[in-house]
């Protein structure tokens, strides 16, 4: 607006009057008259300005029914139904691995079937029928079979309750060289575990989230000290003190988690003296994969360490033990409720089985 108001100014000054030459004083006369003009035009365009509260040359402002119109935020997306399959099938393996806790008032009954096999070939020393000592092949395998019922409770203050029952079937099958055939079956309940959970930490930046628990071992199974064949006792004799602590942290789509367990097992007097069963230092190092929305797999690596057992304060010798394995694992969720899982052990050393077969359907009730 201010240029075209200058142009007609200039136009209206220096246009001469029809029929009338023009000389060299009239122009210089008419530039004269045509920038005085200009400049209190300019002078008056300022004033205006500055009655209005602008300043020189600044653009006009904005209508007052723009500067009405509220800012409306961006839609926050809406979880869809595979997000919520995908962190369900994630939640749920890890709560069965002790990296996540229920929610409170949440109850999840997860009955599990777990079979397990060892064998071992070697050469033994034997009584031949004459009453004489001869080394012979031995051929020795052990079988178990476990049926446990879980129930787990969510608890106030990021805490759950866990019980375990479990009912154990045991069989020993021994053969040598010279034709002898033994074999022991055992079933009977095995010892209850009760266990309260409850998190330490919570993810953030570098830290992991931590889960620390504390049980206790019932000896509800048969004492392994007190039958005749110790290896298809169903329980372990004593009281048991455990303490646990699970560390997870999470790198989508992977989700690593790391279990340290200690276990006391408490004394117990025997008819041949008092027996302290060996502590056990385990070591559990995974992590779990979202394969699908609805599925996941678990690979890892377990490691249990065993110290020596004493009588009346002796150590027994080959008491100790190492046991190491791999461990691969599927969990699918099947409906809203149920989560269908299997895992497969294999061992690594001596003193583990040969490999460990479990089958587990946690049931969840909201």
């Amino acid at each position: 607006m201010r240029a075209a108001v200058l142009a007609v100014s200039v136009l209206a000054t220096a246009t001469p009057a029809l029929g009338q030459p023009l000389t060299r004083e009239d122009l210089l006369q008419a530039l004269k008259a045509r920038d005085e003009t200009i400049a209190a035009l300019q002078k008056r365009i300022e004033a205006l300005e500055q009655q209005r509260g602008g300043a020189p040359g600044a653009s006009p402002p904005p209508s007052p029914t723009r500067l009405a119109e509220p800012i409306r935020p961006a839609p926050t997306p809406q979880p869809t139904k595979e997000d919520e399959a995908a962190f369900e099938a994630l939640s749920r393996t890890l709560v069965q691995r002790g990296g996540l806790l229920l929610r409170p008032g949440s109850v999840e009954v997860a009955p599990s079937l777990t079979y397990s096999h060892s064998g071992q070939q070697g050469l033994v020393l034997a009584d031949t029928p004459e009453g004489f000592q001869t080394v012979v092949d031995q051929r020795l395998r052990n079988d178990s079979l476990r049926a446990t019922a879980t129930l787990r409770v969510g608890l106030p203050l990021e805490s759950q309750v866990e019980l375990r029952i479990p009912y154990v079937w045991q069989r020993q099958s021994r053969a040598l060289g010279n034709g002898v055939h033994a074999v022991n079956e055992e079933t009977s309940i095995g010892d209850i575990e009760l266990a309260l959970s409850h998190q330490v930490l919570h993810e953030g930046g570098w830290r992991p989230d931590l889960i620390g628990a504390v049980s206790w071992r019932f000896p509800s199974g048969q004492d392994p000290f007190r039958t005749r064949v110790a290896a298809v006792a169903s329980g372990e004799g004593t009281h048991e003190l455990g303490l646990r602590a699970t560390a997870v942290k999470t790198s989508d789509p992977l989700v690593f988690f790391s279990t340290l367990a200690y276990a006391h097992p408490f004394s117990i007097r025997e008819s041949f003296g008092r027996i302290e069963p060996g502590d056990v230092l385990r070591w559990d190092l995974g992590t779990v994969l979202a394969v699908s929305p609805e599925t996941s797999m678990t690979f890892g690596f377990s490691q249990e360490f065993r110290t020596r057992n004493q009588v009346d304060g002796q150590s027994i010798p080959g008491s100790d033990a190492l046991a190491s394995s791999l461990q691969l694992g599927v969990d699918r969720v099947l409906t809203r409720s149920v989560l269908l899982g299997v895992s497969l052990g294999v061992g690594l050393t001596r003193d583990a089985p040969d490999y460990v077969l479990l089958i587990s359907t946690p049931i969840r009730f909201r």
